[in-house]
């Protein structure tokens, strides 16, 4: 892979909707990456947005390669959005980013070797620290992270397993190995995954059958680049915060979800399907994976 060969080797598409600050967050972060002479872009994509969005972007443009892609705000619609994002970017690859993840400095260049090791039939699920957290722990993480230091805050919350990404006990029940599981879909959360551009456009992109409702947009996308043969490894280098911030809507956003994966498995009809349609919502991450793979072992 070489810089002459296309004009970017990375696009970060980062959608957002009237999160500014958190916008903020993530372009400050991006600002500070140190990729080896790499050449990366952003994509803003906002799902429009009514506070002070555009003008942080603008705000940016001196510091970043930045483009803004902006639709009318009709409902929740991440699908529509990150597809307009992909269709003006520029990069071999795609890293897709929400909006309050504060990336350490080398993550850019962390998903540009992993997919020139790997190759193109290949996808990378980067770590995220701090998601979804209950609010009596929140109150510490927020003192950890220095937004204008996202390796000292990367740094100091790694040393607290309370704040590991909530999919750490299923990283290391498949040691790590994720692409060799029945379902590595359930895994590939567009909080921080990258995938290549010309795969992204082969399966279609997002299934815009989603907009309207939260969730499982992503993991929808995940599994058809797992029919198609891309491997989805987990790439626990690249590391990430997600800054905490209030969800009132999370009660309906848990309903939406069901709604959206029931349109799921009748869209694809797996065992493994049926089990996520069965265990979504629960307290507990339900490791689908594992309850798979014994289910075939016993067969």
């Amino acid at each position: 892979m070489t810089t002459l060969q296309k004009k970017m080797d990375i696009s970060v598409i980062l959608p957002t909707y009237n999160r500014s600050t958190l916008l903020e967050y993530t372009l400050k972060s991006l600002a500070l990456q140190q990729t080896g002479g790499y050449r990366f872009e952003v994509v803003v994509a906002d799902d429009g947005s009514s506070d002070d969005t555009c003008a942080i972007v603008e705000k940016y443009k001196p510091l970043l390669r930045i483009k803004y892609v902006y639709q009318e705000d009709l409902g929740y619609r991440p699908a529509s959005a990150r597809n307009k994002a992909i269709e003006v970017a520029e990069g071999e690859l795609c890293l897709f980013v929400d909006s309050g993840i504060i990336l350490n400095t080398d993550v850019l260049y962390k998903h540009i070797l992993f997919h020139e090791k790997e190759g193109p039939y290949s996808a990378a699920v980067g770590y995220v620290y701090g998601f979804d957290r209950e609010d009596h722990v929140v109150v510490v993480l927020k003192k950890m992270i220095d937004p204008d230091d996202p390796a000292a805050s990367v740094s100091a919350v790694s040393q607290h397993e309370i704040y590991f990404d909530v999919r750490e006990m299923h990283f290391r029940n498949h040691q790590d190995q994720i692409h060799t599981l029945p379902a590595p879909w359930l895994y590939f959360w567009t909080g921080h995954v990258s995938v290549s551009r010309r795969n992204l456009l082969k399966v279609g992109m997002f299934d815009e059958s989603y907009d309207g409702r939260w969730g499982v947009e992503d993991n929808d996308l995940g599994m058809r680049l797992f029919q198609a043969g891309i491997k989805i490894h987990l790439l626990r280098s690249a590391k990430c915060i997600h800054y905490p911030h209030n969800d009132e809507n999370k009660p309906d956003r848990v309903l939406q979800g069901r709604e959206n994966c029931q349109y799921f498995h009748d869209k694809f009809q797996t065992y493994e399907t049926a089990l996520f349609l069965k265990h979504y919502g629960d307290l507990e991450f339900v490791d689908i994976n594992l309850i798979s793979l014994r289910q075939s072992s016993n067969a």
